[in-house]
């Protein structure tokens, strides 16, 4: 009798663990060239964009909320964002010339040159210019050539890329429609970028649910689970595609205009 309770208290729970586990989504290989041929014409169809913004930065339990910030972009190559106070005032600007990253601060007169270690301590995850130019307008980073590329998916249409070049590897997880497959028709969920293993930045996208044709995220988080930072951006406005004059891109002492 003893060894039946016994039994019953062991075998009971785990038992009960296995079938509150939820199964996992079967997923099965696919030539990779249809999709990352397709995520590469979007990169390329890229111009530009200009976006208003809320945006949050959370770095080991402290937060800060800006509630406007302007944010102009020009391919993958120039990127600027200023935060604004309720009066309109600058209070922070940070531009990329594709060169440099500067930053000026409220009070201060001129802009100081940070680097890729300002840019770091700024959001908190290590990414460079370009790839934070890709992850804010919904595109992947770019792909190194002569890398090693594989897709899965499942059968509902949700798709996994992995790409793999030395020691880096990069996931991205779409939605990809069973009729076309097009850089206008796929939708980008997330993209994981590792380094030997290590994760280096992750990126989740959330779109309007009541807008399933939408391909432009409403929000996008990216984050660095380990650094206990992340950086969140409430798109409240976005004009996609267009043209961004090099002057925008131009950081001097009396803050030009955006």
């Amino acid at each position: 009798m003893k060894i039946r309770v016994l039994l019953s208290v062991l075998v009971v729970p785990l038992l009960s663990a296995c079938i509150a586990a939820p199964p996992e989504i079967p997923l099965h290989e696919i030539p990779a060239g249809p999709l990352a041929q397709a995520l590469e014409q979007r990169r390329r169809s890229f111009t530009g964009m200009k976006a208003v913004a809320r945006v949050e930065t959370e770095h080991k339990g402290r937060k800060r909320s800006y509630e406007s910030v302007a944010i102009l972009q020009r391919r993958f190559e120039k990127l600027r964002v200023e935060g604004h106070g309720p009066m309109g005032e600058s209070v922070f600007a940070l531009v990329w010339d594709g060169l440099d990253v500067m930053v000026r601060k409220a009070g201060e007169s001129e802009p100081v040159k940070v680097g890729q270690f300002g840019l770091e301590r700024i959001i908190g995850v290590s990414v460079s210019p370009a790839d934070l130019c890709a992850v804010l307008s919904g595109n992947i980073p770019r792909v190194p050539d002569n890398a090693e590329t594989s897709v899965r998916c499942s059968d509902a249409g949700w798709c996994v890329m992995e790409v793999h070049r030395d020691d880096m590897r990069l996931r991205v997880k779409v939605l990809m429609p069973a009729a076309s497959v097009s850089g206008d028709t796929i939708r980008i969920d997330r993209i994981e970028s590792f380094e030997r293993d290590h994760l280096v930045f992750d990126s989740v996208y959330t779109y309007p649910h009541d807008d399933k044709s939408a391909r432009f995220p409403t929000t996008i988080t990216l984050a660095n689970p380990e650094r206990r930072a992340a950086l969140t951006v409430y798109y409240e406005d976005v004009e996609a595609n267009i043209v961004v004059e090099d002057s925008a891109f131009v950081l001097d002492g009396e803050g030009g205009a955006l």
